[in-house]
């Protein structure tokens, strides 16, 4: 340990190191024992709500063409709910509720020609679905694959069955300059297993 730099560094990551465990050992430290009670639950019952004596009903004011002015009291006065009869016109004809329509709606329903049938049978036959060239589905993943997926990681091409790439590969790293023997038993190779 010649060089100061190793000193400086080992000797800083020692105080760094005795600083840490300094740090975790203080708060491995127990809480102190001088509370006994470490959770106490305290319930608070609601007050009871105060019931409001009953409004008398008032009449619906009329409608008059005058200006009423507005009370300023501190109080608001409570709302009241109205009953207005709906002014039936003699051009249209009323709506029907929702049970005419659902009666209408089904009753078109039945005299659609074909009837489908919206119960779930789980025990029933259904023919295989059928490619019809909108999409390609992929075949399952077989252990082959996630062998061949594994190579490619760590292999980069990964294995192959076929040996001519790796041939075709081999004559042209050969190229002109490389060994004529090597080269010959390549083609040879070439000729047998590819051609």
């Amino acid at each position: 340990m010649r060089n100061p730099g190793v000193r400086i560094a080992l000797g800083a990551t020692v105080l760094v190191h005795a600083g840490i465990a300094w740090w975790l050992l203080g708060l491995r430290e127990a809480p102190p024992v001088d509370s006994t009670i470490a959770l106490q639950v305290a319930w608070i019952d609601r007050p009871a709500t105060p019931s409001l004596p009953a409004l008398p009903e008032r009449p619906a004011p009329a409608t008059t063409t005058r200006t009423r002015r507005v009370s300023t009291s501190a109080q608001p006065r409570p709302l009241q709910s109205v009953d207005v009869p709906a002014a039936a016109s003699p051009s249209e004809p009323s709506s029907p509720d929702a049970a005419a329509l659902l009666d209408q709606a089904r009753d078109w329903a039945r005299t659609q020609s074909p009837q489908p049938a919206f119960t779930h049978d789980p025990l029933q036959r259904r023919p295989p679905p059928a490619a019809d060239g909108r999409f390609a589905m992929r075949g399952p993943i077989t252990p082959e694959d996630i062998a061949k997926g594994i190579g490619q990681l760590f292999g980069g091409a990964g294995y192959t069955q076929d040996p001519c790439p790796q041939i075709r590969r081999n004559i042209a790293n050969l190229g002109t300059g490389g060994d004529t023997e090597l080269a010959s038993e390549e083609i040879r190779r070439l000729r047998q297993f590819c051609l």
